[in-house]
């Protein structure tokens, strides 16, 4: 059984929601306590909303402290650290698994193209997750600029302190009725704090949870060969 390592800390409640899930679904398939051994290193949070998540030599460092712990691969639970992604996995002694290759993975299996996309404004704005998409054959689409900004702000303000708002929950379901408008077949919750207040019982669209979908890629990952 492999050691999984998380990056984690981006913010403290999706981490502590990764490690929940893995153990949780691990004795619910086995029932047993044999779960994978994980490695947590906690990342400062305002240095990277700061820096616009752009550090990469700050990740490469936390990803070569967690080798050194024992871990055998790295998941971060954060969409937005994945902005420094491919200029880090290739530098690292251990494979960072991708959320946007795990999310991708999702959205090719239920036979999608197009898929709108929630996040931070880093995750929406800067291309990255799009291009990694795309490298899948799925075509992105986000909402338009004043709304990226209050996704945002809820994000930000309410989900990393694990507030929930009905009046937030109805804004991004507008949002999210914009992007089916605008042809998204699904909607991908591409920031491990939107799973906390958008759930798929709230939308006819397909929802693709990218904090469960990770953390599962990682169960898996941990169990190959067992």
């Amino acid at each position: 059984m492999k050691t999984i390592g998380i990056l984690g800390g981006l913010g403290p409640e999706s981490t502590l929601e990764y490690y929940r899930y893995i153990t949780r679904t691990y004795y619910q398939r086995y029932a047993d306590y044999a779960y994978p051994e994980v490695v947590i290193y906690s990342l400062s949070f305002q240095k990277f909303i700061e820096a616009g998540y752009d550090l990469p030599g700050e990740v490469k460092a936390a990803i070569e402290k967690l080798h050194r712990a024992g871990a055998d691969f790295v998941v971060a639970s954060c969409n937005s650290l994945h902005l420094v992604y491919d200029r880090v996995a290739g530098e690292v002694p251990i494979p960072w698994v991708s959320i946007m290759d795990a999310t991708a993975e999702q959205i090719t299996a239920q036979g999608l193209t197009k898929v709108g996309l929630l996040g931070t404004i880093f995750t929406m704005g800067q291309g990255f997750y799009q291009q990694a998409l795309a490298r899948h054959g799925i075509e992105t689409v986000t909402p338009g600029q004043e709304a990226q900004n209050k996704v945002n702000e809820i994000i930000f303000a309410e989900l990393v302190r694990a507030e929930i708002r009905e009046a937030s929950r109805q804004f991004v379901l507008d949002c999210i009725e914009d992007l089916g408008r605008s042809g998204a077949q699904g909607i991908v919750l591409g920031c491990t704090e939107l799973p906390f207040l958008i759930k798929q019982e709230h939308t006819a669209l397909p929802v693709f949870d990218t904090t469960t979908i990770h953390a599962q890629k990682a169960l898996d990952l941990a169990l190959e060969g067992n």
